[in-house]
């Protein structure tokens, strides 16, 4: 009998022991009991060490999370587990509170696009059990992960992105924005339209809201070996503000802010075929004008100056009529179908408009780079002011 009450309490101190140090090592030991359970959706690695590629001493996702805790950190690592290997569910035993364990599961989706399979629905019980509803089964998410995988490297194959990440970040910017076009019917009920949300939206179907054009170009910026997040915030529209999501990424060592689904913004003007570099490598003085974050991701800040348009030549410190017919006319050699210009403060853009619109300019502007009339209708004009950056974008009419 002494024996046997003996045995029984070695085993209750064992049970004991062991379930302390789950909840001392975070549910680890519940946690790798479901690894042997689950088996993980295979995705392709396309992340790299942007941070050294990039000569960035930080990735974005690090500044992110040099503001997380102890505490957070391990949580994250487990919702990126849960979520990665389609697991119903995992235990979290650290003192956090619910409201920011959900705020963890959207950093996880914003650093993570290729798990395009959540859209961040979850609950969590008192218990410390953190709970996933997908919308596919295990079977539908795999077949459409491979479809993906395999869309998005026809894709890059296509782009085949060449020279510096200015160059490779341009070619990918430009083709999500001309690819794809904006979900507005499927956006007024999201919630039973998944896809349009994530990069399924853009790689498989053509179409997608925001957080999709975002993922999108997230995702093939990092198979391009460029650091890079989706934000998630507010931004200003003629109706108010709405929720919006956008990108941060790295380019030669500085944060630049890029918003391909503004990018877009001309397809209902008829104008779908041109992509608006406004909103193409920004810092944050400009994007603050119209975007706003509130969560974790307002730590990144940028102070960067190289900007699409001081990059191309298209950055004026005022008014110059000859600097503008130049482009102009480099654009019509180009068979583009239109140019941008942006002013280096309110008071060269308001003369810029003056002079080209008011007093006519425009038409010499044209009339010169195109002197007969061939390619385009120098007597027409199409053209949009943009007085929040001050920048001017000019449509051609090609015949």
């Amino acid at each position: 009998m002494k024996k046997f009450l003996k045995i029984t309490f070695v085993i209750i101190l064992a049970v004991g022991m062991l379930y302390a140090y789950n909840i001392y090592s975070n549910g680890a030991l519940v946690q790798t009991i479901n690894n042997l359970k689950q088996t993980q959706i295979t995705t392709t690695n396309i992340y790299k060490n942007s941070a050294t590629e990039n000569n960035s001493t930080q990735t974005l996702s690090a500044q992110v999370h040099s503001e997380l805790s102890a505490d957070e950190q391990k949580v994250f690592d487990i919702i990126y587990d849960g979520l990665s290997a389609y697991k119903p569910s995992v235990n979290i035993y650290q003192e956090i509170e619910s409201d920011r364990i959900f705020e963890l599961v959207e950093l996880v989706l914003a650093e993570h696009p290729e798990i395009f399979w959540s859209k961040g629905d979850c609950s969590f019980s008192t218990g410390g059990r953190l709970t996933f509803a997908y919308p596919y089964t295990k079977n539908e998410t795999q077949e459409k992960n491979a479809l993906i995988e395999n869309r998005a490297k026809e894709i890059f194959k296509e782009i085949n992105p060449q020279g510096d990440d200015y160059e490779k970040s341009k070619a990918i910017f430009d083709y999500i924005t001309l690819n794809t076009s904006y979900a507005a019917e499927e956006a007024e009920n999201i919630d039973e339209n998944l896809p349009i949300s994530t990069i399924e939206g853009v790689f498989l179907d053509g179409e997608a809201v925001c957080s999709g054009y975002a993922k999108a170009y997230q995702y093939l910026l990092s198979m391009a070996g460029i650091d890079a997040v989706t934000i998630s915030g507010d931004a200003r529209t003629p109706t108010g503000n709405a929720r919006h999501a956008w990108t941060a990424q790295v380019i030669d060592g500085e944060v630049y802010f890029s918003d391909a689904t503004w990018g877009d913004g001309f397809e209902n003007a008829g104008n779908s075929d041109f992509v608006s570099h406004t909103y193409f490598l920004m810092n944050s003085e400009e994007i603050e004008k119209t975007h706003s974050c509130q969560n974790m991701y307002s730590a990144i800040k940028s102070t960067a100056q190289k900007d699409y348009f001081v990059r191309e030549g298209l950055f004026f410190d005022a008014y110059d009529l000859s600097g503008i017919r130049t482009k102009v006319k480099e654009s019509l050699d180009n068979k583009e179908l239109g140019t941008e210009f942006k002013f280096a403060d309110s008071q060269a853009y308001e003369e810029a408009c003056a002079q080209l619109f008011d007093n006519e300019n425009i038409y010499l502007v044209l009339k010169s780079s195109d002197p007969f009339s061939n390619s385009i209708d120098t007597n027409r004009i199409n053209y949009s002011c943009d007085d929040t950056h001050n920048t001017i974008t000019i449509f051609f009419n090609y015949k």
